[in-house]
């Protein structure tokens, strides 16, 4: 019985840890909502670049010049950018099929952190974003939910 109780105990402490409180963030200037942790600090938020940090993550996303680009070339895209930045064991590049997005992703680590790095192009207009993710002390499934939760706002579109 009392392996039963410190088995419930550490399942608690887990998901304690790993459940991150999300809230919807918005780039105003794209119209481009997400959930981010809750609390996390916008550095910067221009027309090019939304910066956003806390202890766990770094996000980065950047609109990019999408003219004469297909969903095709996001692949090579993110694979291009993420050797760039010298992100090492990169994964292979997997789709990321939202409602109103086209995307690929690719994990890796950098600065000895685990890293994503996603490219999302709008299925409507064509507009391409740029995301890279960095985290730590922090489950994979909350980068995971993080991505997922990419939308356009509606009256923005």
């Amino acid at each position: 019985m009392k392996r039963f109780f410190l088995f419930i105990a550490a399942i608690c402490m887990y998901l304690s840890v790993s459940a991150q409180a999300m809230a919807p963030i918005t780039w105003t200037a794209f119209g481009l909502t997400f959930n981010a942790p809750r609390g996390i600090l916008v550095e910067e938020d221009t027309e090019d670049t939304f910066l956003l940090n806390n202890s766990r993550f770094y996000i980065s996303i950047h609109a990019l010049d999408s003219e004469d680009m297909t969903k095709e070339d996001m692949n090579e895209l993110v694979k291009g950018l993420a050797e760039d930045d010298g992100v090492e064991n990169p994964s292979g590049v997997s789709p990321l099929d939202l409602p109103q997005f086209h995307g690929v992703v690719l994990k890796g680590i950098t600065d000895g952190d685990p890293c994503r790095y996603a490219c999302l192009m709008t299925k409507d207009a064509g507009s391409v974003y740029y995301i890279s993710i960095i985290y730590n002390r922090t489950d994979d499934r909350v980068v995971d939910r993080m991505l997922k939760s990419f939308k356009m706002e509606e009256d923005m579109e």
